[in-house]
């Protein structure tokens, strides 16, 4: 899986602006429904707070990882946002959010939202490569540092 050639830059916000994690569900719910990831935008945020209800997303270190898993997700997508302002959303380690990765993945049994999430959160776990995605200021410098993670591994 070739997470680089997965971006959208439809998906991806640089100065997404949020007050609470509810904003943050719904808005970035929006933004795949408005890329046509999804065709349901209410199932598919539902999915969103089903999961997010079995167990925080919040990972640790500013960033969230939600996702779901549903036959109203067309292809699998994510998004990649920074927040304009942190918001609190039950971390791991007790910090709010500023960056924020939502995973769409159909209802497959290939499981493909394990493949990108696992990949994803191995990545995150680098510091330098975290901070790096987090101070990105352009698509095409979030593909490079995707594609040279790659080719590192």
């Amino acid at each position: 899986m070739n997470i680089a050639e997965m971006i959208d830059e439809k998906l991806v916000s640089f100065d997404f602006d949020a007050r609470t994690k509810d904003d943050v569900l719904k808005g970035l719910g929006k933004m795949m429904y408005d890329a046509g990831k999804v065709n349901d935008l209410n199932r598919y945020i539902e999915g969103l707070y089903e999961r997010e209800a079995e167990f925080s997303t919040g990972v640790g270190n500013g960033v969230a990882i939600p996702h779901c898993k549903s036959d109203c997700v067309r292809e699998a997508a994510f998004t990649l946002v920074k927040l304009k302002n942190p918001v609190e959303w039950e971390t791991l380690d007790g910090r709010p959010v500023d960056y924020v990765i939502m995973l769409a993945a159909p209802n497959t049994s290939d499981n493909v939202h394990l493949k990108m999430l696992s990949k994803l959160a191995a990545n995150l776990m680098d510091d330098d490569f975290r901070e790096s995605l987090k101070s990105a200021g352009t698509v095409k410098e979030i593909e490079d540092l995707f594609s040279s993670k790659k080719e590192e591994e």
